[in-house]
């Protein structure tokens, strides 16, 4: 019987994994192909000031997490009931919802400060980013009662929803303003839309509301606040390099770097879809039957980020400097060894993912943040002392270093649980 269990449960992960990677696929690659039409038709000024509000939107989001959203599907994974479930649901919604209120006005105040003509877009295009926010926060939410399928399926829509508005806004010849108007419709429609699905499961999951739980909301963001302090180190890890290469070198030098990391940095899709379906199922057998209990599926799991990190290093290794040459040509051939150090770096990161998730389901999260200080000291020092003598290079070799000191503590602090 534990043998079928077992089979069952690998079963299952495999079908939500590969069910998340498969739209997260579709999306990038529908979103990849809207950003393209919008370089080529709104010209550079305009495509320029899209790209601002994108990654202001995207800053701004990130600040409304805050760690929320994985805790919370840490959270909801080792409820019994289905009562315990949604109050945690919507206690952190709640929360979710208190974060956006700063962020929707340093939104305001940035978009006010853009040239006139761009403001109200620069508006939306952050509001729409707001919303399908809250989208994701329903995703992870699902993932805690183990339905990756339905996060993917919602986190698909909402790709698919902004390309297609966006497409046809384009196609319409609006410009400028009919995009960023087809950015927040669609963003508007599919929050409504997700709001209504789920209240109509009202049964089985939860109805997205706010509530008044100061308990519950103290404690997540007891435990949140520790893992969002180490997502913003990390983000600010993985542009030193870029912002190192420009202090100490040329924007030519940026340049060759950025598109070796545009070429790595989606790969990491594969351990994201992975862990989403592993972290609920993970969680649950901590809780019902500790950590030693968990063994086999943390040996798997590893293996096959392992295995998929490796086989993505080779093929970046081998046919890296062939896939610079035939997308950017001449101009980027320094982006060869960039990609392949990168590449080579991949194993390191995939691991590095499903360990930082084994500490998150431990409630260790408090040694992330540790973990990616240090990691984030490493970095910069090694970019110091590496971009001045190979350059765009030697920001790479620092990013493999850095994944392996990440790799080394968390594995030695990992110790200390097996040994309990």
């Amino acid at each position: 019987m534990k043998l079928i269990g077992k089979l069952a449960r690998s079963q299952s992960i495999a079908f939500s994994a590969g069910t998340r990677l498969t739209a997260d696929v579709i999306g990038r690659g529908l979103s990849f192909g809207l950003a393209y039409v919008a370089q080529r038709l709104l010209g550079p000024a305009d495509y320029g000031e899209l790209t601002v509000a994108l990654a202001t939107g995207f800053v701004l989001t990130t600040l409304t997490d805050l760690g929320l959203q994985i805790i919370v599907t840490r959270e909801i994974a080792g409820q019994t009931t289905k009562v315990d479930s949604a109050q945690i649901a919507n206690a952190g919604l709640t929360l979710k919802l208190l974060f956006s209120l700063p962020a929707v006005i340093a939104l305001i105040v940035i978009s006010a400060g853009r040239p006139p003509a761009a403001q109200f877009g620069a508006l939306i295009v952050g509001l729409s980013l707001l919303m399908n926010s809250v989208v994701e926060y329903f995703g992870y939410a699902l993932r805690g009662w183990r339905r990756t399928d339905l996060e993917a399926l919602w986190l698909l829509t909402v790709r698919v929803s902004t390309a297609l508005c966006g497409g046809l806004a384009l196609a319409a010849g609006t410009g400028w303003a009919g995009l960023t108007l087809a950015y927040g419709s669609s963003a508007a429609v599919t929050l409504i839309a997700s709001t209504a699905w789920l209240s109509r499961q009202r049964d089985r999951y939860f109805v997205p509301r706010p509530m008044s739980d100061g308990r519950t909301q103290r404690r997540l963001l007891r435990e949140a606040l520790p893992l969002g302090g180490a997502i913003v180190v990390s983000i600010a890890y993985t542009r030193t390099a870029v912002f190192m290469l420009d202090a100490l070198t040329s924007a030519a030098s940026v340049g060759v770097y950025g598109v070796a990391q545009k070429l790595t940095e989606p790969l990491a899709m594969v351990p994201t879809a992975l862990m989403a379906a592993v972290f609920p199922v993970l969680t649950r057998e901590i809780n019902q039957c500790g950590y030693a209990a968990t063994r086999s599926l943390r040996v798997r799991t590893l293996a096959v980020l392992l295995l998929t990190g490796g086989a993505l290093a080779a093929a970046g290794a081998l046919g890296g400097p062939w896939l610079i040459d035939r997308l950017y040509g001449e101009p980027y051939r320094g982006a060869a060894t960039v990609v392949q150090v990168l590449a080579l770096a991949l194993p390191l990161s995939f691991i590095n993912y499903g360990l930082t998730h084994v500490l998150i389901a431990l409630n260790r999260q408090r040694l992330n943040l540790i973990f990616n200080v240090i990691v984030f000291v490493v970095n910069l020092v090694a970019c110091a002392q590496g971009i001045p003598a190979q350059g765009p290079a030697g920001a790479a070799l620092a990013t493999a270093l850095s994944e392996g000191v990440l790799l080394t503590v968390c594995g030695l602090s990992l110790l200390r649980p097996i040994r309990g």
